[in-house]
């Protein structure tokens, strides 16, 4: 095997990697220096016998700004990438093309014929799919988690395996998730080393920073610019403001400039590719970019009104180097302009005007000045740099490696710097030959025993001549586990290969049949990578294939619909274990209507529970209305559920008071109980009786309770004297004992009556001694419901039946009431 490198080693520009074998020439990305000397040495790569496949990491121009060239050269090969990275070629591109065209002086390097031609014979595959581009070549794209598209490219041939990292990172960023490699054996790993002498600081704190600094100038009424990568760098500041501004509650205009625009339409155009959060909004027909206050500038016309105008903004515009593009004019424009801010946030080479603009900030005022456009500025504003990096740093590099272990590590794309200080790291830490290529040098590697790959996908083809359509994912399905395939995950590129055979894929095809996967109850979308589907077992099958409960909205539609008329007011729901509470203004109706409530259980598979409580508003109105047609007044309104009932006081008899009384009962369930103002309605009591005077009278009673097993919360002398109320933990308790109540009122010569309240916070005391008893443990504090004799508690775990009888025993033996789960 030899490795050859036509561009990329010591440098960052220019990427392109020949690799000879198999009897085979593999190229991996063309792309161009931002500088004079632009082109990898395409007259070697002829000497050393040309091109037989070129592979495509990702759309950046020092990876694929020559590769019209390529096409050009090589009329009879094909180029291989996926959908987003190919959308994406096409944008930069065609932009090179308009750029050449107007430069005064260059000369263009391709025509548009040679970008159409590289285009027609650019074919796509999907991450984590093995094609044979050419025979005795396997090829699989995962995610390098650095641009939208961005692979690392592994390639098996029978002379061993080689992982090219391309540009990775392996930190997530906000627009695409981190790099995600399963568990492959590389002989040799081609590895890039952008940042290979450096760390970088806290991804999060430097978000934020930057955040801070433009809400500062801008509340001084100044501009920001920040010239950024159009494709990358510039969605992740744009969602960095759009997700600051959304969480402080602040708003300010950013205008969005340069080749930018078309990059997010690829954004948007391509979700599966992006991380799982923005893939969810895409789907869901959310603009993710875009906002009242964030917009496209669309024409020369509208960019020199914001630069002029006095109103403070941000302007994100390619390019990101000031090397061309609007970020330059603005530059220019503000560059002056002591109360403006130039943001730096990424990668700058070292002829860059965006690199010299750093350097200056070091220097004192009077020397600060900057050639753009040819012209000399004096820099008068301010200048920051943030570190916003879709690189790995050093040690997430090294990190990447050990997990890797391969034999051989070629270190590439990084400063000499950078790849001498982690090639000197990489000797210490890693049990593998480190080789740092010159370009144009020939790096023979010989492997006398390749590492066997574990087979992560390797079913045979069934070759069935009609296309996948939704009946037949169930027989795909089967294949699968009677293959053994249970639990791995396929693509949508995969079930076309395994049903028809078919191995170069239309990109219509492959669309259609990954949303047949998505809806399918044979195969489960992963979360994180919404582009695999996993197999699901027999089992899991089986349990998708049971009836399901009815979405909420409709099951709540119907729910109003069947109920309303026995007076349903409000729903609520436990959407993770399918209950409906329903709340109807007298709660006692719903014994009327079980079969009813039963029906609507078996046609939703929802499981309904019914709210005791009384709607005590809409009570006291009906009964208002109820009093009104017989022109009687309500004075007072009360609810007493201990005993079920309805008092309302009113002035005098009437009447309808018992007609009324058995209605109200019928309809409600509940009693009426009519309370005439003036009216005794308890016993006079007999002043010529004797009683005991009212201290010892209570005493008397401490000693009677005192070896009893209920306590006696609270003894009052009621209505001026007239009797004595004791006051248990609930009246249900209280009656346990009221043989000796009526043995004390005969000795005392006093009305001795219980309390018909309940001591809810002694109850909760009760329940909560009781559960810690058993080692039980409750979500939140229980729910009392007095008129039912309930109380309601939510377990943190499952617990033995025998377990909660005790306690659920133990609790009505002190309080009277009932526990309900």
């Amino acid at each position: 095997m030899e490795i050859v490198f036509l561009g990329g080693a010591k440098e960052v520009g220019a990427s392109c990697v020949l690799i000879k074998a198999g009897g085979k020439n593999i190229l991996i990305d063309s792309g161009i220096r931002m500088k004079e000397d632009k082109l990898p040495n395409l007259q070697l790569l002829r000497e050393l016998g040309g091109v037989d496949v070129c592979l495509i990491s990702h759309a950046h121009l020092d990876h694929i700004g020559s590769l019209p060239l390529i096409a050009r050269e090589y009329p009879n090969i094909f180029f291989y990438t996926n959908q987003p990275t190919k959308d994406l070629i096409k944008v930069l591109l065609y932009d090179s093309l308009r750029i050449m065209e107007i430069a005064e002086d260059e000369i263009p390097i391709y025509a548009e014929k040679n970008v159409e031609d590289l285009l027609d014979r650019t074919l796509t595959y999907g991450f984590n799919y093995t094609f044979e581009p050419i025979e005795g070549i396997k090829v699989t794209f995962f995610p390098a988690g650095h641009i939208l598209g961005a692979s690392m490219i592994f390639i098996q041939t029978q002379e061993g395996s080689i992982l090219y990292t391309g540009d990775f990172s392996a930190d997530r960023q906000l627009t695409v998730d981190k790099a995600s490699v399963p568990k492959i054996r590389p002989d040799v790993v081609i590895c890039e080393s952008t940042y290979g002498d450096r760390l970088h600081t806290n991804r999060n704190f430097e978000e934020e920073r930057l955040f801070n600094t433009v809400a500062e100038v801008i509340s001084q009424g100044g501009k920001v610019l920040i010239p950024a990568f159009a494709i990358g760098r510039a969605q992740e500041i744009i969602l960095i403001l759009r997700n600051f501004m959304k969480k402080r509650k602040v708003s300010f205009n950013v205008f969005i400039d340069g080749m930018v625009r078309e990059v997010i339409r690829v954004y948007r155009n391509n979700p599966t590719y992006l991380s799982s959060r923005y893939y969810k909004r895409v789907l869901k027909g959310e603009e993710i970019f875009l906002a009242d206050n964030i917009n496209v500038i669309s024409d020369k016309k509208q960019r020199e009104e914001i630069i002029s105008s006095s109103d403070p903004c941000v302007i994100i515009s390619s390019s990101g180097m000031l090397t061309g593009g609007p970020s330059v004019f603005y530059a220019e424009k503000i560059v002056q302009n002591q109360n403006a801010l130039i943001a730096i946030t990424g990668y700058q080479d070292e002829e860059a005007p965006g690199r010299k603009l750093l350097e200056l900030a070091e220097l004192p005022e009077n020397e600060r000045k900057i050639d753009l456009n040819g012209k000399e500025y004096e820099v008068k504003c301010r200048v920051e740099k943030y570190g916003l990096s879709a690189h790995s740093d050093r040690d997430r590099i090294l990190g990447f490696l050990v997990t890797l272990r391969p034999r051989t590590v070629i270190f590439a794309h990084g400063s000499e710097d950078a790849i001498s200080q982690i090639s000197d790291m990489a000797v210490k830490e890693l049990e593998a030959n480190i080789i740092v290529p010159q370009n144009g040098e020939i790096n023979s590697i010989s492997i006398e025993k390749p590492r066997k790959q574990l087979s992560f996908f390797n079913v045979k083809k069934l070759n069935n001549p009609e296309l996948l359509n939704e009946e037949d994912l169930k027989l795909l399905w089967q294949y699968l586990v009677e293959n053994k395939q249970e639990s791995n995950h396929i693509t949508a590129e995969h079930a076309i290969l395994i049903w028809n055979g078919k191995e170069f894929l239309e990109k219509e095809e492959v669309n259609r049949v990954f949303e047949l996967l998505k809806k399918s109850v044979y195969f489960e979308q992963n979360p994180r990578k919404p582009y695999l589907f996993r197999i699901l077992s027999a089992q899991e099958v089986e349990e998708r294939l049971k009836p399901k409960p009815m979405e909420q909205n409709k099951m709540r539609e119907l729910a109003f619909g069947m109920f309303s008329e026995y007076g349903l007011y409000k729903v609520g729901m436990d959407i993770e274990n399918k209950v409906v509470t329903f709340y109807f203004h007298f709660p006692a109706v719903s014994k009327k209507i079980e079969e009813k409530i039963k029906e609507f259980e078996k046609l939703t598979l929802w499981k309904v529970d019914i709210n005791p409580n009384i709607n005590l508003t809409y009570a006291s109105e009906y009964v208002k209305n109820l009093l009104r047609d017989y022109n009687v007044k309500l004075l007072k309104f009360s609810y007493n559920p201990i005993i079920n009932a309805i008092v309302v006081r009113i002035k005098e008899d009437f009447e309808a008071m018992k007609t009324i009384s058995e209605k109200f009962l019928e309809e409600t369930r509940v009693n009426l109980i009519f309370d005439v103002e003036g009216k005794k309605q308890e016993e006079i009591v007999d002043l010529q009786k004797p009683r005991m005077e009212q201290n010892k009278a209570l005493l008397l009673i401490d000693l009677y309770f005192e070896n009893e097993k209920d306590k006696i919360y609270k003894k009052s002398i009621k209505e001026g004297g007239k009797y004595i109320e004791l006051s248990f933990v609930t009246p249900f308790v209280g009656e346990r004992y009221k043989d000796k109540i009526e043995e004390l009122s005969e000795k005392t010569g006093w009305d001795i009556k219980v309390s018909q309240s309940i001591n809810q916070v002694e109850m909760i005391n009760i329940l909560k001694e009781i559960l810690s008893k058993y080692n039980v443990e409750i979500q939140k504090n229980p729910s009392i419901y007095p008129s039912t004799r309930e109380v309601k508690i939510k377990l943190s775990e499952g617990v033995q039946e025998e377990i909660l009888k005790k306690i659920s025993d133990e609790f009505f033996e002190r309080t009277g009431f009932y526990i309900k789960i």
